[in-house]
């Protein structure tokens, strides 16, 4: 996934352009853009011990029939009122614009990975893929906020920035995954798992924040002296202060890399695709909300979304 941080802002210029598309009261917004964290928050379940039984459920989405995930979360909305309708929507359109970036970014990412983890570089190898994956994806977060905000994170806290979202609208949206589990990965969940979800997500971020990297340490130190791991994983997701607006991740050179998945040559970097995908999003958007399928929206209907990528991007259908 691209971080939170890339995802947010990815959002807002999406809601910038298209807030007519999505609706325009407070609510809306923060439900479209919790949507643009996707799945994300679902990862942070492990902070609920309540919710062990379905922490995997982050990853599955990511990875597992794609094209039912839209379809489910389309019919979805059939199940509230008129009135939560409008932010099942809103919701629904930012979980798109989550999908799209996602499965645009992540052979750009996982490129970069997998030739890090190949280089031969002592202590690194595919083994510590997620190590290095949550350093790409973190830089270029951090690359982000300064180029959409000319600032670094000793300004910017995520934890108070992003996720905001009343217990309302946090309500609806679980209603909303009771119903896309059962129907999309045959999974009873609790109508509480969203919200838990969320608070979890905002209580990490909150932990992870460390301008001065002093928690840093503290994971670090965690992590590799009483888990024996070679990395520390929250350390590499934890963001730090960069003042720079490029990096060695977002290929402004516009050097050749190759899809991991398709073998396709490209020259693209990190804004050409963010831009790309701002576009691809509109028309998913357009497509899932259209006139044509009030009545009938089946897995032939979200396959145009998807075309049968998983979120990473890679071919699954």
């Amino acid at each position: 996934m691209p971080a939170i941080l890339t995802h947010d802002f990815f959002g807002r210029d999406f809601y910038a352009a298209n807030n007519a598309l999505i609706g325009e009261s407070p609510d809306a917004r923060d439900a479209f853009l919790l949507g643009n964290q996707g799945p994300d928050p679902l990862f942070y379940l492990v902070a609920a011990p309540d919710m062990k039984a379905f922490t995997s459920l982050g990853s599955n989405m990511h990875h597992d029939r794609p094209t039912a995930l839209i379809a489910a979360i389309r019919e979805s909305l059939e199940a509230l009122t008129d009135s939560e309708r409008l932010i099942g929507e809103a919701y629904a359109a930012g979980f798109l614009c989550h999908y799209t970036l996602d499965s645009s970014a992540h052979p750009f990412i996982y490129a970069q990975q997998f030739a890090i983890c190949d280089a031969g570089l002592d202590g690194i190898t595919r083994a510590d893929g997620n190590d290095v994956h949550a350093e790409i994806e973190r830089t270029i977060d951090e690359v982000v906020l300064v180029n959409k905000m000319n600032l670094t994170i000793r300004e910017y806290r995520p934890y108070k920035e992003v996720l905001h979202a009343s217990e309302d609208v946090l309500r609806i949206i679980g209603k909303m995954y009771v119903f896309v589990c059962l129907r999309a990965y045959r999974l009873s969940v609790p109508d509480v798992i969203f919200s838990r979800a969320v608070h979890g997500f905002r209580l990490v971020q909150r932990l992870m924040y460390s301008p001065e990297q002093t928690g840093h340490k503290t994971f670090n130190a965690i992590e590799r002296g009483i888990l024996g791991r070679g990395h520390s994983f929250y350390a590499a997701m934890a963001h730090r202060v960069n003042e720079s607006s490029l990096c060695a991740f977002d290929n402004h050179e516009h050097a050749s890399w190759a899809n991991p998945f398709t073998g396709e040559v490209s020259t693209v970097g990190f804004w050409d695709i963010y831009a790309e995908a701002q576009r691809k999003a509109q028309a998913s958007i357009e497509l899932f909300q259209s006139p044509e399928f009030d009545s009938f929206f089946d897995l032939e209907s979200a396959r145009k979304i998807t075309h049968g990528l998983d979120f990473s991007g890679e071919p699954v259908e």
